[in-house]
């Protein structure tokens, strides 16, 4: 793996040198984490025996700790290189090499930057999908104060999509405000989440789920500023629709195929009071689907911060309603996690974090949407940026 990814970086630094580009920027971060969840749980899905606790610590790339102590589930190295392509124009790469994908890197961003005037800016190629309030650095443990963003929050099957951003910066009162309108479409053959779940349930290895998201269509506003002289605040709302087609594919029999569109609103964002930084996202996301079906989902987390030192708790929940079935379903897949940690920045680019999780499976035992079980986790590790 180390071979490959200073091969690859170098050829990015020939090819940007040799057309003789004006400037040239190299960037990354990476984390290093080991975990293990600490029992046994009764099994969802085989009434009578015992397994192994987990927990899915990344639902998009399956990163799930076990009892066995591991450093694949989230530990990951990324290499982002920007290059002034002229005036007002720059191009953005970004490789990245996961340890639960055995570290085989791949370029999971590309993208075109266009100043268009001081105040509008141009994007075009592929990025995150901004559903959440940490969705542009979700990766970037360095980021933010815990090991990682709830999993039962960011949770989907795509996150990323090839599109387009255009963003408006204007001053409102005090506050600062970006708008961005965004528009692209994702296609994941044989999307990795949805296999899982294949072969969770019973399913052939061979069979494959084809995830594609079209016509991804939105708004993301954000607005920061200060309350007073000790509040300061940055806040993000999203909204996005798009349709979706899943397609479940049977080698030798009858493929099935979901057909719907899915809508999705968002609010989070951070506060600092003094020492304490709150930070919070609420998501709602509906499908048309004839069965109403609905998924809230919501994080509060609470962080101290005194000098390098900034102890949090965090709890999120995530629920999976059908309003519109005969009767409405509300106790269909449910959890919490709950979570107590500590960062410490030891260095100026660099923190050691540890944190313990436990993850409360609320779902639905006579349908089996209980799969997850519940589970105790602790992980520890080290973020950095460069």
């Amino acid at each position: 793996m180390k071979t490959n990814l200073l091969i690859i970086v170098s050829l990015i630094g020939v090819f940007f040198s040799a057309q003789s580009f004006a400037d040239l920027k190299i960037s990354g971060y990476g984390s290093i984490i080991a975990g293990k969840t600490l029992g046994t749980v009764d099994d969802p899905l085989n009434p009578g025996q015992k397994r192994d606790e987990i927990l899915t610590a990344d639902f998009y790339d399956v990163g799930q700790y076990t009892n066995d102590l591991t450093f694949n589930a989230e530990s990951i190295f990324a290499v982002q290189a920007v290059a002034d392509l002229g005036p007002k124009l720059t191009a953005t790469v970004q490789l990245v090499a996961k340890g639960v994908d055995n570290f085989n890197p791949e370029f999971d961003w590309y993208y075109l930057t266009y100043q268009a005037t001081s105040d509008i800016t141009i994007m075009a190629g592929r990025r995150n999908i901004p559903m959440y309030y940490f969705s542009e650095f979700v990766e970037v443990g360095y980021a933010y104060p815990w090991m990682r963003p709830p999993s039962n929050l960011y949770w989907w099957q795509v996150t990323q999509f090839n599109g387009v951003h255009a963003m408006y910066d204007f001053d409102w009162g005090e506050s600062s405000n970006t708008i961005t309108v965004f528009y692209g479409n994702e296609y994941s053959d044989d999307n990795k989440e949805m296999g899982y779940y294949e072969v969770l349930f019973g399913g052939e290895e061979s069979t494959t789920v084809d995830e594609y998201w079209t016509n991804i269509t939105g708004v993301n506003w954000v607005v920061s500023g200060d309350w007073f002289e000790d509040i300061t605040y940055d806040l993000r709302f999203v909204y996005f629709q798009h349709d979706l087609e899943r397609t479940r594919n049977i080698v030798d029999g009858d493929n099935t195929l979901l057909l719907t569109s899915q809508t999705f609103l968002g609010f989070g964002g951070s506060v600092d009071i003094s020492t304490f930084t709150f930070l919070f996202d609420w998501n709602f996301v509906t499908r048309d689907d004839g069965l109403g079906t609905e998924f809230p989902t919501y994080l509060l987390s609470l962080v101290y911060n005194h000098n390098d030192f900034h102890p949090y708790i965090t709890y999120s929940k995530a629920d999976h309603e059908r309003t519109k079935s005969i009767p409405p379903t509300e106790d269909l897949e449910e959890h919490y996690i709950s979570s107590i940690g500590l960062r410490y920045d030891f260095l100026p680019k660099v923190a050691f974090k540890i944190q313990y999780d436990r993850f409360v499976d609320q779902g639905d035992v006579a349908t089996v949407w209980n799969y997850h079980g519940d589970s105790d986790t602790i992980t520890l590790g080290v973020d950095f940026i460069f």
